[in-house]
C-alpha cells in the first residue's frame, strides 16, 4: 500500500460521509488495518458493468437510457449535497448489485473523491480522473469542483446514446484539446437518427464548457428529458420507440476492433524495430547464455544495447502513432 495510503484513507472518509446514506452507492460496511495493509470491505456487486449490462439486454430504447441517468444523477445530487465530488464517473465505476432485472446500480470507487468545504468549491487543481470523461477546467488546472461531475455524466449520457463517447480521438493530446474545446457533434448521423433532440439537448447541457453555468445535478435533474412523465424518443413507422441497442453495440464492437487493430499494429512495429537492431534482443540473450562466465563487459554490452533497443522503439512508435494513418501502417508493414 505504499505510495497510495492516503488514497485509500481519503476513501474511507469520504464514504463515511455517503454510504449507506443511498441505495445506488456503493456501501463501505467495515475496514480494519494490518502492520502492511489497509482492507476495505464493500457490497459484493455481482450484477456486472453498465455497458456489458445493457449489451446483454434484447433490446434497449432512449427511455431506458434516461432512466439509468436519471437514477445515478439522484445519487451525485446526493454526493455533492454531502460536500464531496467524485471526480471519476464513469461506466466502468458503475455497478449492479445483483443479476436481478430490477437491481439497482451503484456508484463506485470514490479513491479519486474530495470532500470540499462550500467555500472552496473550485480550489482543487490537480489533474486526475479518466481522460476521455474528464472537464475542460481539470486539463487548464483553473481549479475545479462538483461541476467536474455534471460534465462526466453529459459524457456518459453521450456513451448510452450511441456507444462511442463524444472526444474520443487518435490520440490523448488530441482527446484533450477536443474537451478543453467542447469540439463534438452528434455523428456519424446514423448513431444518432434514432436518438431525440430533447436527449441531445440534455447532452449539450451538461457538457458545457464553462463550470459557471453547467448546471448542477439538481438542475440537471429538472431537465425535460429526465423530469417529463412521458418518454421521449423518436418513433419507429408503427410509432413504438426506436430500439437503440443494435447501433450502440456496432458503434462499440467497431471502436473496440480499432483498438485492437492500433495494438497489433504497435506490436508489429516493435517486433519490427527489434528485427532489424544492430543487435537483437534474442541475439543477446544468446550471447549471455553463451559468456556467462565472461567478464561484465559483455553483460554491461548487452544492457546497453536492450535499453538502446527499448529508447528506439519509443521513439519510432510515437512519431508513427502521431503521423502515420493505419492503412498507411498497415500497408508499409
Amino acid at each position: 500500500m505504499e505510495g497510495r495510503e492516503h488514497m485509500v484513507r481519503n476513501e474511507i472518509a469520504v464514504l463515511k460521509r455517503v454510504s449507506s446514506g443511498h441505495p445506488n452507492i456503493v456501501t463501505l460496511h467495515d475496514y480494519f488495518e494490518t502492520s502492511h495493509n489497509l482492507y476495505l470491505c464493500f457490497d459484493l456487486c455481482t450484477g456486472g458493468e453498465l455497458f456489458d449490462r445493457i449489451c446483454a439486454k434484447g433490446n434497449y430504447y432512449e427511455a431506458d437510457a434516461a432512466s439509468l441517468i436519471r437514477t445515478i444523477f439522484k445519487a451525485v445530487k446526493y454526493i455533492h449535497d454531502s460536500g464531496i465530488v467524485h471526480r471519476d464517473l464513469k461506466p466502468e465505476n458503475l455497478l449492479f448489485r445483483t443479476p436481478a432485472e430490477d437491481a439497482d446500480i451503484m456508484i463506485a470507487d470514490f479513491g479519486l473523491s474530495r470532500i470540499m468545504e462550500e467555500e472552496k468549491l473550485n480550489q482543487l487543481t490537480e489533474i486526475c480522473g479518466t481522460p476521455g470523461y474528464m472537464a475542460p477546467e481539470i486539463f487548464k488546472k483553473t481549479g475545479h469542483g462538483k461541476p467536474v461531475d455534471v460534465w462526466a455524466m453529459g459524457v456518459i449520457t453521450y456513451f448510452l446514446l450511441a456507444g462511442y463517447t463524444p472526444f474520443d480521438r487518435d490520440s490523448q493530446q488530441q482527446e484533450m484539446e477536443a474537451i478543453i474545446a467542447g469540439d463534438y457533434k452528434f455523428e456519424p448521423e446514423e448513431y444518432w437518427q434514432n436518438v431525440s433532440e430533447t436527449a441531445k439537448d440534455f447532452v449539450r447541457t451538461c457538457l458545457d464548457v464553462d463550470p459557471s453555468t453547467r448546471p448542477t445535478a439538481a438542475v440537471a435533474l429538472q431537465h425535460k428529458w429526465l423530469a417529463s412523465e412521458e418518454p421521449h424518443f423518436v418513433p419507429r413507422e408503427d410509432g413504438g420507440p426506436a430500439d437503440l441497442l443494435p447501433n450502440v453495440m456496432k458503434a462499440f464492437n467497431a471502436k473496440k476492433l480499432w483498438r485492437k487493430a492500433t495494438s497489433t499494429i504497435k506490436a508489429v512495429n516493435r517486433m519490427t524495430i527489434l528485427a532489424h537492431a544492430d543487435n537483437s534482443l534474442a541475439q543477446m540473450r544468446d550471447d549471455l547464455n553463451k559468456y556467462k562466465e565472461e567478464s561484465a563487459r559483455v553483460r554491461r554490452r548487452a544492457v546497453k544495447v536492450i535499453n538502446d533497443i527499448s529508447v528506439k522503439e519509443h521513439n519510432d512508435l510515437s512519431s508513427k502513432m502521431a503521423h502515420i494513418s493505419l492503412d498507411e501502417k498497415v500497408a508499409g508493414g
